[in-house]
C-alpha cells in the first residue's frame, strides 16, 4: 500500500473550495472504514489556496492516510467528451477514491470515454459518475462504483434520480453527461446517446 492510499480532488473556483461538506464527509468515511479511525482532518483548514491559484478553476488534489496528507494545486484544463464506448468489467471495484487506479488503466477504448458495464448494468465512466436524460428528467445509475461529490450534491438537491440502467436500455435515454468534482452539472456538456458505442 502506498503512503497515501486515498485522495480527494476538490474544485477551487476563484479561490473558493466547492462542495467542501461532501468532500469532508467522504474523507471522514474513508478514514473510518479503511483505517478504523476517526478523521483528524478539517478540509476548511487544510486548504489554503496560494495567491497564484486564486482566479479561475483550479484543481486541488489531497492524497492522504489516517494521519498525514499531501496537497497539490494545479490549473484545471477542461476535457471535452464527444463519444462514449461501453466496456464490460465485472470485477472492477472502486468503493473508495483509491490513489491506485491501475485497473482503470486496463480499460482500452477507441472513443473519448468509457461506460463501465457490470453484470449488464451501467455504473460509471473512468473519471466520474454518469447522468442520463429521459423525458426532461436526469437519472444516474444506482449501481455506481464510487459515489462522487457532485452526485451526492445533485441528489441532495433532488435534481436527479437514481435508477437501475441496463445496458440494453441505454438507447431509451436521450442524452448523457459526465459529472465529477471538476465538472458540475451543465447541460451544455451533455451529448446525444447516439454517440455511445455498445
Amino acid at each position: 500500500m502506498s503512503q497515501f492510499p486515498v485522495f480527494e480532488t476538490i474544485a477551487i473556483l476563484d479561490g473558493i473550495p466547492q462542495n467542501l461538506a461532501f468532500h469532508q464527509a467522504r474523507m471522514d468515511n474513508a478514514i473510518e472504514k479503511l483505517f478504523k479511525q476517526t478523521s483528524v482532518f478539517n478540509l476548511a483548514e487544510i486548504i489554503q489556496v496560494p495567491e497564484r491559484y486564486q482566479n479561475g478553476l483550479v484543481r486541488c488534489r489531497i492524497d492522504y492516510n489516517q494521519q498525514d496528507y499531501h496537497i497539490i494545486f494545479s490549473v484545471y484544463q477542461k476535457r471535452e467528451i464527444k463519444s462514449y464506448q461501453a466496456v464490460y468489467f465485472d470485477t472492477l471495484e472502486y468503493i473508495f477514491k483509491y490513489s491506485n487506479r491501475k485497473n482503470f488503466d486496463l480499460i482500452k477504448i477507441e472513443k473519448d470515454e468509457a461506460i463501465i458495464i457490470q453484470n449488464g448494468k451501467v455504473t460509471d465512466c473512468r473519471v466520474g459518475n454518469l447522468l442520463f436524460l429521459k423525458n426532461n428528467i436526469w437519472y444516474s445509475p444506482k449501481d455506481y462504483l464510487l459515489k462522487g461529490t457532485q452526485l451526492s450534491y445533485l441528489l441532495s438537491q433532488n435534481k436527479i434520480k437514481l435508477v437501475e440502467i441496463k445496458v440494453e436500455y441505454l438507447h431509451q435515454y436521450e442524452k448523457i453527461m459526465m459529472i465529477n468534482a471538476m465538472n458540475p452539472f451543465d447541460e451544455s456538456r451533455a451529448i446525444s446517446t447516439q454517440h455511445i458505442t455498445l
